[in-house]
């Protein structure tokens, strides 16, 4: 027999065993994770809409439509939690990996390379990526930037955006070329940039 779905655990969950909400929040929430924090930009964030997704799922599992799947509505659940969040910013405040996201990135970084035995130019130029793609998808429209993570980073298909936004597919992928487009501009603006942000000449 096969693992369940997630809507067969959400039903089991529904009809009492919490042990099926368990195995929910562990299938999800690395992929959650990954989701919030390239919305967000913040892994502190992330990991809090992550939280407070599930417990709304724990919560409202009886608000969940029947004959719907449980991945939508589990990504429009953490992503009006993450446009909650933005909204709150201030306007003119972009969206910046801060020190303490950076230094875990580096921290991470810098285990991995070690397992691997990976030069320390490595480390230094892989977290150098990580933070230019941080910054260039904070830098594009919210509404891009959403379904470029979802669709490039989440594997999710134009329809399933579709139905996660409740928009035409024609729509999303209109937000998706100009995302990329964009993108790429400010990838190519900052890609001669070292580390410490000063371009070269």
């Amino acid at each position: 027999m096969g693992a369940l779905s997630d809507e067969q655990l959400l039903g089991r969950f529904l009809g009492g065993d919490e042990r099926s909400f368990e195995l929910l929040v562990s299938r999800w929430q690395r992929p959650l994770f990954s989701f919030a924090c390239r919305v967000l930009g913040r892994p502190e964030e992330a990991r809090d809409v992550c939280q407070e997704a599930f417990l709304r799922v724990f919560s409202r599992a009886d608000r969940f439509r029947a004959g719907g799947r449980f991945s939508t509505w589990l990504y429009q659940i953490t992503l009006n939690l993450c446009r909650d969040i933005l909204r709150r910013r201030q306007r003119w405040e972009r969206i910046m990996p801060d020190e303490a996201g950076a230094s875990l990135m580096e921290g991470r970084l810098q285990r991995e390379a070690a397992s691997d035995a990976e030069s320390a130019e490595g480390v230094v130029a892989r977290t150098w990526q990580r933070l230019r793609l941080r910054r260039a998808l904070a830098a594009i429209p919210p509404e891009q930037r959403e379904v470029v993570v979802m669709k490039e980073f989440q594997g999710l298909r134009f329809r399933e955006i579709a139905e996660i936004l409740d928009c035409p597919e024609s729509t999303v992928k209109s937000r998706m070329y100009y995302g990329l487009v964009n993108l790429r501009s400010v990838l190519a603006d900052t890609e001669k940039a070292p580390a410490g942000g000063r371009r070269t000449t």
